[in-house]
């Protein structure tokens, strides 16, 4: 069995899969098979079966690209997903829908427990906003702790542990802090974040997304973004959200073939994703430069003034009955994986 998820960042909650279910399943990872474990992130997309092997689905979103089938769905073995939004299109009971594998970290003694002590704000912002932004400077201003998601995992799950209050864009960063029982408030760039995924996963637990709009961190920022500087808003805004009626569904489109013409769009793909990053890595120096330094700063004291306006709106917490139900459902689930793949008896189809 072998561990499948986003590698192309340093993403905290991407590369929890690359130590976590070696340290959970070892025995089953140690095997010499043709299984591809599908965990933590929105992974579930209609090609998805261009991953070579059986498809083992634990804990996994989706959202991003168009969305599987429920007969491809069928062929993979479903242990549990995200939320009821995923279990839904992938036509599952709703019992499949428990919450996010990241809450297994409870089986992680360095991890598992809840500390007593708690003090402080602390900012994570998607991993595209910190690659993009400039947020140190920011959160420094405006006495926020700057949390950069492309750090490592003890150094985050420690931040959001030991912090009074999560201002989340990252959804790993609000899972972790949930788990940690420190309230979390929701905020949102509209051109990096998937409004889906927070559904999904806010459904698992019972819990309304309320987001409010986080305007880019400075001048750059707001290019990198599309968004003209002159007509950037500071206030606080709450986003509207329906709750119940959002649904990914696209076109429904066959899944692609791998060969020829699927390897030239990877290329490209890539080639662009590469010229993007080294443009506004370009930009970014000129971020302390004549051109930029004056709005900079006189944007910063607006920023200031945002980041205390939120940090006093009501933040989100799932119940603790809630939160040990979600635990036990997916240690049970873990349990029964173990149980039937050690033995040799996974369910999992070609």
């Amino acid at each position: 069995m072998k561990p499948f998820y986003f590698a192309t960042t340093t993403n905290f909650g991407d590369h929890m899969n690359s130590w976590l279910w070696a340290e959970l399943i070892p025995e089953l990872l140690a095997k010499d098979d043709d299984i591809r474990l599908v965990g933590i992130g929105s992974l579930l997309a209609r090609d998805l079966d261009l991953v070579i092997g059986r498809k083992v689905i634990f804990g996994t979103g989706s959202g991003y690209s168009n969305p599987p089938s429920p007969d491809q769905a069928a062929a993979w073995d479903v242990r549990c997903v995200r939320g009821p939004l995923t279990a839904r299109l992938l036509g599952l009971e709703p019992g499949a829908a428990i919450t996010d594998a990241a809450w297994l970290i409870n089986q992680i003694p360095r991890f598992a427990k809840v500390p007593e002590a708690k003090s402080g704000t602390v900012f994570v912002p998607h991993w595209s906003s910190a690659a993009y932004g400039n947020w140190g400077d920011v959160c420094a201003e405006a006495g926020v702790r700057y949390v950069d998601p492309l750090l490592d995992c003890e150094t985050v799950f420690g931040a959001i542990a030991r912090a009074e209050l999560v201002i989340a864009e990252s959804l790993h960063a609000a899972i972790i802090a949930d788990y940690y029982r420190t309230p979390w408030i929701p905020v949102v760039s509209p051109r990096r974040i998937l409004t889906f995924k927070w559904l999904d996963w806010c459904g698992s637990l019972g819990l309304e997304y309320r987001p409010y709009m986080l305007p880019p961190s400075d001048y750059i920022d707001c290019l990198s973004q599309g968004i003209r500087p002159a007509r950037v808003v500071t206030d606080l805004q709450e986003l509207p959200i329906d709750q119940d009626q959002y649904d990914i569904r696209r076109q429904n489109r066959a899944p692609r073939r791998n060969g020829f013409a699927f390897e030239m769009e990877k290329v490209a793909r890539k080639a662009g994703r590469q010229g993007r990053a080294a443009l506004l890595k370009g930009l970014a120096h000129l971020r302390g430069g004549p051109p930029f330094a004056g709005w900079n700063r006189a944007y910063r004291a607006d920023m200031v003034k945002y980041f205390t306006a939120l940090s006093a709106v009501r933040p989100t917490l799932s119940t603790g009955d809630m939160r040990r139900d979600k635990i036990d459902q997916l240690n049970d689930a873990l349990a029964a994986l173990q149980r039937e793949y050690g033995e040799g008896t996974g369910k999992g189809r070609p």
